[in-house]
């Protein structure tokens, strides 16, 4: 008899405990369910533990998002520059017409054995990737519009011509063309057109340096990348552009002698000394300093790509 008594309370005990572990089991299913959908980015670990990735992935709400493009906060992969490869007849070996490939960072291109079609034509000169004139000091402006002569004399003083500028000054031509002499008062205001006060352009500056026995010669139209063969040959070149930090603005003008040339607001000159791939070196007046290139040309362009440089003759 008490055998059969105690048998009772084993089996409530045995259907006590199977109920605890299914309620055990739904709880956990609906615990597991409320954490995916309140925290998305918890799949891969669920998938993991249930060995079903492709089925969840399915129904895993982060997958909503996976093709979201990269915002400010979540930067897309880096890439690197790298050379395109060469065509087999290639018509131009300028950068300017190299085109260029994209490829993962840390990848490289495969080295070609082609020679550059700068190299092939062996009377071109090679122009190096930066290049530096160490040696040439700037001076102070003594007028409010002598940079002109204020670059010359610094200029000149470089390959070992030294020049007062108050002489420089005086033998220039006066003129209200200022492709032919300096229009205006060297101690005018600023910023004006012709025939106000105003300065002078390459032509009279040039032709002034060589009646000091320099070989100067006077530029317009000229490009970039010839400055940059006589800044890699040691030689500076003086440059007119708009000075900084004003705007562009040019006009077309008629001088009394019927010359028609472009004039701008604050006409003025750097001698540049240096290049790298981002930016020019310019000595203006007394300042030495870095000019970003699309910068330069911009300003340089607006009054013809006018420059004088050394020939050497």
């Amino acid at each position: 008899m008490m055998k059969a008594k105690s048998s009772i309370p084993e089996k409530s005990s045995i259907w006590i405990t199977l109920t605890g572990v299914v309620l055990a089991f739904l709880f956990c299913l609906l615990a597991t369910s409320m954490v995916r959908i309140i925290y998305p980015e918890s799949s891969s670990f669920f998938e993991g533990l249930l060995g079903s990735g492709k089925k969840l992935a399915a129904l895993d709400p982060a997958s909503v998002f996976s093709a979201a493009q990269p915002t400010p906060f979540q930067p897309g992969p880096a890439y690197t520059p790298m050379p395109a490869p060469q065509p087999d007849n290639p018509t131009s070996g300028s950068e300017e017409s190299m085109q260029v490939a994209y490829a993962p960072a840390g990848e490289q291109s495969a080295p070609s054995n082609k020679p550059d079609a700068e190299n092939i034509n062996n009377d071109e000169e090679e122009i190096p990737m930066s290049a530096y004139v160490g040696s040439l000091r700037g001076s102070a402006q003594l007028y409010t519009l002598d940079c002109e002569s204020q670059s010359a004399v610094d200029w000149a003083r470089f390959f070992g011509v030294k020049i007062d500028e108050e002489e420089f000054i005086d033998r220039l031509p006066r003129s209200d063309d200022p492709e032919s002499g300096f229009v205006g008062n060297i101690n005018g205001v600023m910023g004006q057109f012709p025939p106000n006060d105003y300065g002078v352009h390459a032509a009279p500056i040039a032709k002034l340096l060589k009646e000091y026995g320099l070989p100067a010669k006077a530029k317009r139209n000229w490009d970039f990348e010839s400055l940059k063969k006589e800044i890699a040959n040691d030689q500076p070149v003086i440059a007119w552009i708009v000075n900084m930090p004003f705007e562009i603005d040019t006009m077309e003008y008629t001088a009394s002698n019927g010359n028609t040339t472009t004039v701008a607001r604050f006409e003025h000159t750097w001698i540049i000394t240096g290049y790298n791939a981002s930016t020019v070196t310019v000595v203006d007046s007394e300042w030495t300093y870095n000019v970003k290139i699309a910068e330069f040309l911009e300003r340089w362009e607006a009054l013809g790509n006018q420059a004088v440089i050394y020939t050497g003759d």
